[in-house]
């Protein structure tokens, strides 16, 4: 049976120079944490200078913690990382270009995935392979459509022009999205699919494992296609699952709770490999979610099959109440994975 799997990221920047983050080490160790992901390639820039990623991947692996990559890809479309922070860089990369909605207005950091921001991303992650990284993550952001039934993805003149070339004639955005057409709609959410498929296929070092985050009830309609990604990427892509409900209001009553659980189920599902499967165990915003009802995501997690618990908190870091409640609750859902088929 697998055993409990804690994994957390941190900002490589902090690490080295935030005694707040540094002087934690041993109480996230005490928790359970035995892998810490640095914080990579966010949208076109690099979070922390290349030599601070080398630095902090040191001073971790010397402190006994396994080591890898956390990539924003693409941009949630706004702070999503700490709106405590007014500093965060929202801007993409040079030369890439932003996505637009089915209204053909622009929606500001989010990138369209195309050849020049794909070799942006691949060069990047090779800088951090050539370092010693060998897992790689990506956040939720990669995707091409925000949460929602719509048929979705991105509908800049570039995407429509090249998806007239597929479908061998002109078509509006209002065509697309009214979803009168199935058989548009289905060549629509292939094109999405496709991009995003190609994107992992061509930003993965040869030899290492990449991951995406599958965004809550994230199917076709938003990029995502799992059962096409476990085709191309057998061997070398793993799946974060149960995304959302970040927080007490989202999920400390029946429905959210229900929300989360049928999520995770059906992804974990589409997967198959429970073994690849990871949780999406976040507090979003700060303190949002009381460490109390951290510790029972994890419990629902673990009875849902997952083994892998991915801790997330944005770019601030957790502090010492839920160190201290992981700590406590660690004995219980050590025993509860045990247990638990």
């Amino acid at each position: 049976m697998m055993k409990l799997n804690f994994t957390y990221n941190v900002s490589p920047r902090r690490l080295l120079h935030d005694k707040t983050v540094s002087g934690s080490l041993d109480k996230m160790r005490r928790a359970g944490v035995k892998t810490i992901y640095l914080f990579g390639y966010f949208y076109g820039s690099f979070e922390s200078e290349p030599e601070h990623i080398a630095k902090a991947k040191k001073v971790l692996e010397d402190e006994g913690f396994a080591t890898g990559i956390i990539n924003v890809p693409l941009g949630h479309g706004g702070n999503a990382l700490d709106p405590t922070d007014p500093n965060v860089n929202l801007d993409i990369g040079n030369g890439w270009r932003m996505t637009m909605d089915s209204m053909g207005r622009y929606r500001l950091n989010t990138t369209c995935i195309d050849e020049v921001m794909m070799e942006d991303s691949k060069k990047a992650n090779l800088i951090m392979y050539e370092m010693g990284f060998r897992s790689f993550f990506n956040d939720d952001d990669l995707r091409l459509g925000q949460w929602g039934p719509e048929l979705q993805g991105c509908f800049c003149n570039y995407c429509m022009d090249e998806f007239y070339s597929i479908v061998g004639r002109k078509v509006t955005r209002e065509d697309i999205v009214s979803m009168k057409d199935s058989e548009l709609c289905e060549a629509w959410m292939s094109y999405q699919c496709e991009k995003i498929a190609r994107f992992l296929l061509v930003t993965t070092p040869k030899g290492a494992r990449n991951g995406i985050m599958v965004m809550h009830n994230g199917d076709r309609r938003h990029g995502i296609d799992i059962p096409l990604l476990r085709k191309l990427m057998p061997d070398n892509l793993v799946f974060r699952v149960g995304e959302a409900h970040f927080d007490d209001n989202a999920f400390a009553n029946k429905e959210g709770y229900e929300s989360v659980e049928r999520s995770i189920r059906r992804h974990m599902a589409l997967v198959g490999d429970h073994s690849i499967c990871y949780s999406e165990t976040t507090c979003y915003p700060k303190n949002a979610l009381s460490p109390e009802n951290w510790i029972e995501k994890m419990k629902l997690e673990i009875r849902c099959g997952l083994r892998n618990l991915y801790l997330m908190s944005g770019t601030w870091f957790f502090e010492d109440p839920h160190w201290d409640a992981l700590e406590r609750a660690l004995p219980e859902l050590v025993y509860l994975a045990d247990t638990t088929a």
